[in-house]
């Protein structure tokens, strides 16, 4: 049942991804998105829960070496911070000046150019421009690449499916009216 889960929960976080953005919904594409690396970084760690440290380090070991982008792995977390507590660009970590601001490009919009635009307006460096599917296409490919691992090592992958048997799910009506009429029954 765990590596069901898995699978299928990974699986129903892009499909909620991919309609986010094929209805331009921006913000929750990004939290989902976020949450998806959160998600992935946990499993893949030896903690309890999702923290910073499993987030960056998931990021650093798949997303980024499976799609480079122009920020770092800390900024993508700041960005995470600021959108997950706040809806907005800001988080401690921008605040204080340990990681730059990140700007979206969307659907045909070049990062190039908001880059550009960007480095003309503002010369501060706060800020760095990422393409939204580019972001999404990163956490796709280190996806794919972290489950092939996971795959190949059997240690790896019970502990893997342990977590993900704790994952979100859903019980239908009629599994709840099964389980009230045998606990009645029963009592």
């Amino acid at each position: 049942m765990s590596e069901l889960a898995l699978y299928k929960n990974i699986m129903l976080l892009g499909s909620g991804i991919d309609a986010c953005v094929k209805k331009k919904l921006s913000g929750p594409a990004l939290i989902l998105i976020y949450s998806g690396i959160d998600t992935v970084g946990w499993l893949d760690s030896s903690e309890d829960y999702a923290t910073r440290t499993s987030f960056v380090k998931w990021v650093d070991a798949y997303l980024l070496k499976a799609k480079p982008l122009e920020c770092t792995s800390l900024e993508l977390y700041a960005a995470r911070c600021g959108l997950l507590h706040s809806f907005t660009p800001d988080s401690q970590l921008s605040s204080l000046g340990k990681a730059r601001r990140i700007c979206y490009a969307w659907g045909k919009a070049s990062v190039q150019d908001l880059q550009r635009t960007i480095d003309l307006t503002n010369k501060s460096g706060k800020y760095v421009a990422v393409h939204v599917d580019d972001l999404y296409e990163a956490w796709r490919l280190g996806i794919l690449q972290f489950t092939e691992e996971v795959e190949k090592d059997r240690d790896r992958k019970s502990r893997v499916c342990k977590k993900a048997d704790k994952f979100f799910s859903e019980l239908g009506l009629e599994t709840v009216r099964k389980v009230l009429t045998k606990l009645d029954k029963g009592a």
